[in-house]
């Protein structure tokens, strides 16, 4: 049985290593694969991950470093159309987006639902990765397929300083998503009452808006 393992593990390509050192947890393994060289980049899992996809959800500094020099795509999109900035939009510590945004990704790209980066910022509260998607052109008005805007998401979750962030470059705040519910409604039925008075207080603000349709432009085809 040894015997079998080993002539299989031998077998293995070296991307398929470089997965299997990421999903064992072996992030001193996986460097030494990627310094090695011969490694496809754009080889994918069965999720439609690269290596680069899951290095920043590892929250592996030294492997993503390493993968985007040796010449990783920061756009790649996974089966769902996720990029690499979207995992780095989980961490609150903005490191990670700000490496793949010099890198080139692009602060706009949509997922299959139609969500940015920068939704999924304001849905995890990070507000400092927020304020980085913001300042490198992520679009505080772009709404997913349910109409939703990054505002609607940090009100839902009550996180006043992802809203703080999100306020100044939302047009308008009283958006009804295609259900015709509103960033400050959201707050109010989460129990967040003092974060729905605020976002009413900016929204006395602007003129009255319709509902936010989902715009959807075409994209790149996905890498195989």
């Amino acid at each position: 049985m040894l015997a079998l393992f080993a002539g299989t593990a031998l077998a293995q390509t070296p991307p398929e290593r470089l997965f299997r050192a990421i999903e064992e947890s072996k992030p001193l393994v996986a460097e030494g694969i990627v310094r090695r060289g011969g490694v496809d980049l754009e080889a994918r899992n069965e999720a439609g991950e690269t290596a680069l996809h899951l290095a920043v959800e590892k929250g592996w500094r030294e492997l993503v470093e390493l993968l985007l020099r040796a010449g990783a795509r920061p756009g790649a999109r996974s089966e769902t159309g996720e990029t690499p900035l979207h995992l780095a939009a989980l961490h609150a510590e903005p490191w990670f987006a700000e490496r793949l945004l010099a890198a080139g990704a692009d602060p706009r790209a949509r997922n299959d639902a139609g969500e940015t980066p920068l939704h999924w910022a304001a849905l995890s509260g990070n507000a400092q990765v927020a304020e980085r998607l913001l300042s490198a052109g992520a679009d505080a008005n772009q709404a997913d397929v349910n109409g939703n805007l990054p505002l609607h998401g940090a009100a839902d979750g009550g996180h006043e300083a992802a809203v703080v962030a999100l306020l100044p470059y939302t047009r308008e705040p009283r958006a009804q998503n295609r259900a015709g519910v509103r960033p400050a409604e959201l707050a109010r039925a989460r129990g967040h009452g003092a974060l729905a008075e605020r976002i009413e207080r900016a929204a006395a603000q602007q003129p009255a808006f319709q509902t936010l349709e989902p715009d959807h432009p075409r994209r790149p085809e996905r890498g195989p």
